[in-house]
C-alpha cells in the first residue's frame, strides 16, 4: 500500500507513509495487529491494517439498505445491500422495482432463457439493456436463481487480413496497429489477426474457437482453428504489463506463440525514458501494476519501416525471458 502511496504521489517516502499510518493509528481510526510497533519506520514490517471497529459501524449504518417494496428474501437483501454501495449505487426506487422484476421474470424463464445469451437475454428482460446481466455481480444474480455461466457463448469476430498461403500468423493487441499492418502490405505475407468490438479479446476468442468467425476484405481462405495450427506464430501489443499478461494468456493456449521481434525498437526506446506514466489521462489508470513497473509504451508507437523489417520474426528468447519475467510479477 504505502508503495502504491508512493508511486500516486500521496506521499514523497516509504518513511513518510508509515509515519502518517502511525498517526492514523494514535488518532483510533486504524486497527493493526500487533500494535504500533510494527508501523514503526524503522522496523519496514508489513502489518495488517483495518479501520478501527467503531468507525466501520458508523459507516455501515450509513450505508444504503434496501427498500422493502422490492420484497426480496433474507439471502438477496444481503447481496442487495452491497450493491447498493457499490454497483448500483444510486439507482432509484422506480429503477429497483424493475431490476428486481426483470431478475424475477428471467429466472421464471430458465433454464430456456440461456439458450439466448447473455446480450440479448438482458436486453429482453433486464431493462432493455444488453450489458446489464454482464456488469451485475455474480452473487445477486445467484441470489436469484441465475447462474451467468451457463448463458451460450455469442458468436465472436476477429478481424483478419491474409494470402493464401501465408509465412506465418501475427496477433495484433490495437485494430490502428493491424491497420498500419495492412497499409504496409504486411497482409501479402503474413496473416494478421486482431480483436475488436465490445467485450473481445484474443484470449476469449481462443477459449470457444468454435464460436469464432473471422472478418475481412473478401473471402478469407484460412479459418482461425487453421491459423493457429500454423508455425511461426508471434504476437504485437503495447509495451506495459497488461499487454504482456496479455501474451502470457494467450501462451497457455498457444505453447509456440513468440513475442514479436516488433517489440525490440520499442523495448530500446522504453529503456531510453521513451513512454507514458500508467495513469487515466493515458487510458490506463486501472492497469494493475508489475512492480515498480509503472510506465508504457503504445505499440502505434511503431513506425513503417520498422513494422516492415522486423514482422515475422520472434524477438530474442533472452530478452523476450527478461520481460515477461518483468511482467509475471
Amino acid at each position: 500500500m504505502i508503495a502504491r502511496w508512493t508511486r500516486q504521489s500521496l506521499c514523497q517516502t516509504r518513511h513518510g507513509g508509515r509515519a502518517a499510518l502511525l498517526e492514523l493509528y494514535r488518532a483510533g481510526l486504524l486497527e493493526v495487529n500487533n500494535g504500533e510497533v510494527s508501523l514503526s519506520p524503522l522496523m519496514d514490517l508489513n502489518p495488517t491494517i483495518k479501520l478501527a471497529a467503531s468507525h466501520r459501524e458508523k459507516l455501515a449504518a450509513l450505508l444504503p439498505v434496501a427498500l422493502p417494496a422490492l420484497g426480496l428474501t433474507a439471502e438477496q437483501k444481503v447481496v442487495w445491500n452491497s450493491a447498493l454501495a457499490s454497483s448500483l449505487d444510486g439507482w432509484s426506487r422506480e429503477d429497483q422495482l424493475a431490476l428486481v422484476d426483470g431478475l424475477r421474470r428471467l429466472s421464471d424463464a430458465l433454464p430456456a432463457a440461456y439458450s439466448l445469451g447473455t446480450y440479448i437475454a438482458s436486453a429482453r428482460y433486464l431493462m432493455g439493456s444488453s450489458k446489464l446481466l454482464d456488469s451485475l455481480p455474480s452473487p445477486l444474480l445467484r441470489a436469484f436463481g441465475i447462474e451467468r455461466s451457463r448463458f451460450s457463448a455469442a458468436d465472436a469476430w476477429l478481424l483478419a487480413s491474409m494470402p493464401s498461403a501465408p509465412e506465418g500468423v501475427l496477433l495484433i493487441e490495437n485494430l490502428q496497429s493491424f491497420t498500419q499492418a495492412c497499409r504496409t502490405g504486411l497482409d501479402q505475407r503474413l496473416a494478421l489477426v486482431c480483436s475488436f468490438g465490445y467485450g473481445l479479446s484474443l484470449g476469449e476468442a481462443l477459449i470457444g474457437i468454435e464460436q469464432v468467425r473471422l472478418v475481412g476484405e473478401g473471402t478469407l481462405p484460412h479459418t482461425l482453428a487453421e491459423l493457429l495450427d500454423m508455425s511461426n506464430q508471434s504476437y504485437w501489443g503495447d509495451l506495459d504489463p497488461e499487454g504482456l499478461r496479455i501474451f502470457l494468456r494467450l501462451r497457455a493456449r498457444l505453447p509456440g506463440l513468440r513475442l514479436s521481434a516488433l517489440y525490440g525498437p520499442m523495448i530500446e526506446a522504453f529503456s531510453e525514458s521513451t513512454g507514458h506514466p500508467l495513469h487515466r489521462m493515458t487510458g490506463k489508470a486501472n492497469q494493475r501494476l508489475a512492480g515498480d513497473w509503472a510506465r508504457g509504451l503504445d505499440q502505434e508507437w511503431l513506425d513503417d519501416a520498422a513494422l516492415i523489417a522486423l514482422a515475422g520474426q520472434a524477438l530474442d528468447p533472452k530478452l523476450e525471458a527478461r520481460w515477461l519475467a518483468f511482467a509475471a510479477h
